[in-house]
């Protein structure tokens, strides 16, 4: 992935130089969350025939809907820093997540080590130059140096992103990079030659400064940029 001095995003501590910092966002990933799974992962792999991959989706299923369950009851009872710090403690717990997770966990970590303009979003997909509705992907990802007015999250509309939009998506082998990149990579997805990836914004909870502080404390290794 190549960057560029606008890969730096301007926040009230300074600056927080993006191509240094992602890397350390995956490896944080990477460190809290091992041996993950994910059954529309595991869906996806019988479907591409890949069958040391496949695991058991049902089960996985079952977990994954527990998690949401008692991470929401947690919301009701404790409000949103307790709905961050379940997400982020079930995930962990359980081992089981999909790219939903993977995208909120991906935005509140980057949010908390300062990284700005940084949110989550679904994948569309629509023919070059059509007028045409585009067609969704079924799938969510990370995306940095969105512009404020494209990522309004009550119209919900989708567009086209620019060049310097970088995609995080730790669902697909912690991928980090530019939309061009984005558009080899979700070919598996089946997006066409002859189409281009459109993005429209995910309604979600935002991390406030009591939520951070909660996964600072339970999960330190998330926090790196103090």
């Amino acid at each position: 992935m190549i960057m560029n001095k606008t890969d730096c995003v301007t926040n009230f501590n300074g600056k927080v130089n993006i191509k240094r910092t992602l890397p350390k966002v995956r490896k944080a990933f990477d460190e809290t969350f091992k041996d993950l799974r994910s059954p529309s992962k595991a869906k996806f792999m019988e479907e591409k025939e890949v069958p040391e991959l496949f695991g058991d989706i049902a089960e996985l299923n079952r977990r994954l809907d527990f998690v949401r369950k008692f991470v929401g009851n947690l919301t009701l009872e404790g409000g949103l820093s307790e709905y961050f710090r379940g997400l982020v403690g079930c995930v962990k717990a359980f081992k089981v997540a999909n790219c939903d997770e993977y995208a909120e966990i991906t935005k509140t970590i980057c949010r908390m080590n300062s990284i700005r303009k940084c949110d989550m979003y679904s994948l569309l997909a629509r023919q070059v130059n059509s007028k045409d509705a585009p067609r969704s992907l079924d799938h969510a990802v990370v995306a940095i140096n969105v512009p404020k007015k494209r990522n309004n999250k009550f119209i919900r509309k989708p567009f086209i992103p620019d060049k310097n939009i970088v995609i995080l998506d730790f669902w697909s082998d912690g991928f980090i990079g530019s939309i061009s990149h984005a558009k080899n990579l979700y070919k598996n997805f089946g997006l066409a030659d002859n189409e281009e990836i459109l993005l429209k914004p995910l309604k979600s909870y935002e991390p406030d400064k009591e939520a951070f502080a909660k996964i600072k404390k339970d999960f330190p290794k998330l926090y790196f940029n103090s």
